[in-house]
């Protein structure tokens, strides 16, 4: 019987015709022991990032996501490349006054939005609250017949209770998670320790859901302390909205000839914008990302807007 030490990069054949080799697993003794600790070591990463969930920015999002939605089926149709890409897209979140936003609203209608990558972007604050759950198209949703009793959240559930129930509606997801996504302490739990060590009536999963804004200022109130500086962009959102047509027309599908061109559009009312003092529309490397995409027509008359604004 011919067979290789399992051990990580040992190459020995083990070859021996003996019943008891018929169980090895190893060449040697220090194979073994060297494997075994590896598997230990493994094994306890793991458990760490687990603990590490519900104190790790993006799954405190997504448990927010569920409490609103009052259902944790907003994860419909997940697998771990779309779950990994739906995390990825909370983590990266652009600079300025954005907020994730849904294209089929969480509280539509009949119907309840999806917590995918298919169905999310990025856009300004204040024009997310201006469209509410007004809907037009497009995206991914549940009707509401199709929810299901027994993942309903309900009010006053810990945070580790609903991370629970994801974990049973997602099956073998989230482990797979683990394994392969960066699942860090989100740099408010700090600042809440300090917070709880001096008012106990504060709850750790009520603070989570706080702005690391506001939880400075709680903080600075708190321990009567000068609240540190935190620096705000001056540029606009305008490029996160370019950021998120892209890569919806990354995807492919019947819709990306119409996105490409409402994409061109953007880029030519941008050339506009940025002219125009009272926009305050800038961001700093839109050139660098959308300049292969400026008609020739349009680039000359940037270039002599801009000679006409420096003579």
């Amino acid at each position: 019987m011919i067979k290789q030490c399992l051990a990580y990069n040992c190459d020995v054949v083990i070859n021996n015709e003996s019943k008891q080799s018929s169980n090895q697993k190893y060449c040697t003794p220090k194979c073994r022991k060297t494997a075994h600790r590896k598997k230990k070591s493994k094994q306890t990463r793991l458990e760490q990032r687990r603990s590490n969930l519900i104190q790790n920015d993006e799954i405190v999002y997504l448990l927010r996501q569920c409490r609103r939605a009052k259902t944790v089926q907003i994860l419909h149709g997940h697998n771990l490349s779309s779950f990994l890409e739906t995390m990825d897209l909370v983590r990266n979140r652009p600079k300025g006054d954005v907020r994730l936003c849904h294209i089929a609203p969480v509280k539509g209608g009949n119907s309840i939005g999806l917590f995918h990558y298919l169905n999310l972007f990025y856009g300004g604050t204040y024009q997310n609250r201006k469209f509410g759950k007004r809907y037009f198209s497009g995206g991914l949703s549940i009707t509401k017949d199709e929810i299901v009793k027994k993942w309903l959240v309900k009010d006053g559930m810990l945070n580790n209770d609903i991370l629970i129930m994801i974990e049973k509606y997602l099956k073998d997801v989230i482990p797979k998670y683990l394994e392969v996504a960066p699942v860090r302490k989100s740099k408010k739990v700090q600042i809440i320790t300090k917070i709880t060590s001096l008012d106990s009536s504060r709850e750790f999963d009520e603070l989570m859901q706080y702005s690391y804004k506001r939880l400075t200022a709680d903080w600075a109130k708190i321990s009567r302390t000068q609240p540190p500086t935190l620096n705000i962009s001056n540029e606009s959102k305008y490029i996160v909205y370019m950021d998120s047509l892209t890569r919806f027309i990354s995807y492919g599908g019947e819709m990306v000839a119409i996105l490409k061109k409402l994409r061109k559009l953007m880029v030519i009312a941008y050339m506009a914008l940025e002219r125009t003092w009272q926009s305050t529309t800038y961001n700093k490397y839109f050139y660098v990302k959308y300049e292969l995409l400026i008609d020739h027509k349009y680039g000359q008359a940037r270039a002599a807007a801009k000679t006409e604004c420096n003579t």
